[in-house]
C-alpha cells in the first residue's frame, strides 16, 4: 500500500451548471440613479486596498487622454497574472510529485514556485478588487444624472470596451476573468437589492473541459510572461523575498504539545502530527451556495473538518454557522475581509484581528481557539502573531496547499493533495469553501481516503481542536 498517496480517482460527470460563469446583468437606471443604493464608493473594500485611492484612480483615468486603454491594461495585467500562476502550479506541481515518488518530504518555505503563487496569489486579489470596483464605478456614473453629460457618455464608452473585453469568446479569457466577472455580478446584484445567490445567469462556458484543452498552452504562455522583466514580476519577486513560512521543525522531540504565542508552539503546520493524522481545513466562506454542500458532504462520508471564515461572510450567514455547529464542525477565524494583514496599520489589524474575532464569537458562541493569516502572510511576523495570542488564539498554516483557488479541475486539485500528502505523511490540508472546483475535489479526497479503512494506512481526518487538546494530553 506505499503508493496509496498517488491513486488517482476515476473522473466522473462532476461539474454541473452551477460552476458555470455568470452573466453580467447591468443595473438599471432606477437602480443606480439616486440614493437608493450603497454607492461603491461608500463601501469598504475587501481587503488594504484604500477606498479614497480606488476612487482617485477611477476619476484620473476616466480624465486621462485614452481612458479605455487605461482602464483595460488592468484588465490585461490580471490575464498575465492567471497565467504566470500556471507556470508556477506547473513548477510546484513538477517539486512535489518528485518528493512524492523518493519518500521525502516536501517543505512549503523551501519551494520558491509556492512562495510566488502566494505572491501571485495576493496580486490577483488586489487586482481584482480594482476591477470590480473600476466596473460598479462605471455603471454608477454612466446613469448618475448629477455628473456631467460628457462624463457619463465617456464612462459608458469605456464600460462597454470593459464589457466587450470580459465577454470573450476567447476559452483562456475566459477563464481568467471567470472570478472577476462573478464579483463584478455579485456587486451589481447586490446594487439591485438582490442576494449575492440571485439572479445568477449561468453561460455554456465548460470549466474543466476548457483547462484540460488549455493547460499546457497556458503554461507556455505564463512562461513568457514569468521570462520578462516587467512590473507584475517585480511585485512578484519583491513579495516573495519577504514571504517565510514559520514550521515546526527544530522543536524537542518531547515538545509536541501547542498554545497561544509567538513561538513555534504558536504556530501548527501538522509536521509534528501523529503519521496518517490529518486535518482537513477550509478557508475564506461561509458561501451561501458552496459551503452548506460540503458540510453534507462531511456528514454523509463521516468526518468534520476545521472551518477558517472571513467575520464579513459569518454575519450574513448565521444558519450556516448554525448548520456548521450541529455537525461537530469546528469555526476558527480567517480576519474580517481577508486583508493582507503585513500592509496594515494598528487599526487595520485591531479590525481584522481583534474585531473579528469578537464578532465571530458572538455568532459561534464560543471562544475561537484558532486564526489563519489571509495568504499566509504575518505568519512569522511578530507583531502580528503577538495580536493572535494576545487573544488566545493558536496561528494555523498547513503543509498541503491544494491550489484550489488557481485550478479550477477537480482531478488535477485531487492528485496534487495526494502526491503532498505521500510526501509529508500527515498534517493540515488547505481547500477554500468558496469554490465549485473545491466542493467537488475535496469530496473526491475524503472518498479516495476511506478507501484505506481497517488498513495500516488508514487515513484519521480530526480538526485542529481535536489533535491540539489531544497532543496537549499526552496521547
Amino acid at each position: 500500500m506505499k503508493n496509496k498517496y498517488l491513486v488517482i480517482p476515476i473522473a466522473t460527470a462532476f461539474f454541473l451548471a452551477s460552476c458555470a460563469k455568470h452573466k453580467i446583468q447591468e443595473v438599471p437606471e432606477t437602480q443606480v440613479a439616486g440614493n437608493e443604493y450603497t454607492h461603491a464608493s461608500d463601501r469598504a473594500p475587501t481587503s488594504s486596498i484604500d477606498k479614497e485611492n480606488l476612487e482617485f484612480m477611477v476619476q484620473k483615468l476616466l480624465d486621462s487622454n485614452k481612458p479605455e486603454e487605461e482602464f483595460l491594461k488592468f484588465l490585461d495585467d490580471r490575464k498575465d497574472i492567471y497565467l504566470r500562476a500556471w507556470s508556477y502550479v506547473s513548477l510546484f506541481d513538477k517539486e512535489v510529485l518528485e518528493a512524492a515518488e523518493k519518500n521525502q518530504e516536501h517543505n512549503l518555505n523551501d519551494s520558491v514556485p509556492y512562495k510566488k503563487l502566494l505572491a501571485l496569489w495576493n496580486i490577483a486579489q488586489r487586482t481584482e478588487e480594482k476591477l470590480t470596483y473600476f466596473y460598479v464605478r462605471l455603471v454608477q456614473i454612466s446613469y448618475d444624472k448629477s455628473e456631467a453629460k460628457e462624463k457619463r457618455d465617456r464612462a459608458k464608452k469605456v464600460r462597454l470596451s470593459f464589457k466587450r473585453a470580459l465577454d470573450s469568446k476567447n476559452p483562456v479569457l475566459q477563464l481568467a476573468f471567470q472570478e472577476l466577472r462573478d464579483h463584478i455580478a455579485e456587486e451589481l446584484r447586490e446594487l439591485r437589492g438582490l442576494s449575492k445567490t440571485d439572479g445568477v445567469v449561468p453561460t455554456s462556458i465548460d470549466v474543466v473541459a476548457t483547462i484540460r484543452a488549455n493547460r499546457a498552452k497556458m503554461i507556455k504562455d505564463g512562461f513568457k510572461g514569468i521570462d520578462r522583466v516587467d512590473e507584475i514580476n517585480n511585485k512578484v519577486e519583491a513579495e516573495a523575498e519577504k514571504i517565510q513560512l514559520e514550521n515546526e521543525s527544530g522543536r524537542v522531540p518531547n515538545a509536541l504539545t501547542f498554545e497561544p504565542g509567538i513561538g513555534p508552539t504558536g504556530n501548527i503546520m501538522g509536521k509534528i502530527f501523529p503519521k496518517n493524522v490529518w486535518a482537513l481545513t477550509y478557508d475564506d466562506g461561509p458561501s451561501p451556495v458552496t459551503t452548506p454542500i460540503i458540510l453534507k458532504n462531511l456528514e454523509t462520508l463521516g468526518h468534520k473538518a476545521t472551518f477558517f471564515w472571513l467575520a464579513q461572510h459569518v454575519l450574513k450567514n448565521q444558519t450556516i454557522v448554525d448548520d456548521a455547529k450541529a455537525k461537530g464542525m469546528a469555526l476558527a477565524n480567517h480576519s474580517w475581509s481577508h486583508a493582507q494583514l503585513t500592509k496594515l496599520d494598528d487599526a487595520g489589524l485591531n479590525k481584522e484581528i481583534l474585531q473579528s474575532s469578537d464578532a465571530e464569537e458572538k455568532a459561534y458562541g464560543h471562544p475561537i481557539r484558532f486564526f489563519r493569516c489571509p495568504y499566509g502572510a504575518g505568519n512569522s511576523v511578530s507583531k502580528i502573531r503577538g495580536i493572535i495570542a494576545k487573544k488566545n488564539m493558536i496561528h494555523a498554516f498547513w503543509n498541503v496547499d491544494t491550489l484550489d483557488w488557481q485550478d479550477k479541475d477537480p482531478d488535477s486539485i485531487v492528485r496534487r493533495a495526494q502526491a503532498q500528502m505521500k510526501a509529508n505523511g500527515r498534517g493540515v490540508v488547505l481547500f477554500h469553501d468558496i469554490h465549485q472546483q473545491s466542493v467537488i475535489a475535496s469530496k473526491k479526497l475524503l472518498e479516495w481516503s476511506n478507501t484505506f479503512k481497517g488498513t495500516p494506512e488508514e487515513i484519521r481526518w480530526v480538526t485542529l481542536p481535536e489533535i491540539v487538546d489531544e497532543m496537549n494530553a499526552g496521547k
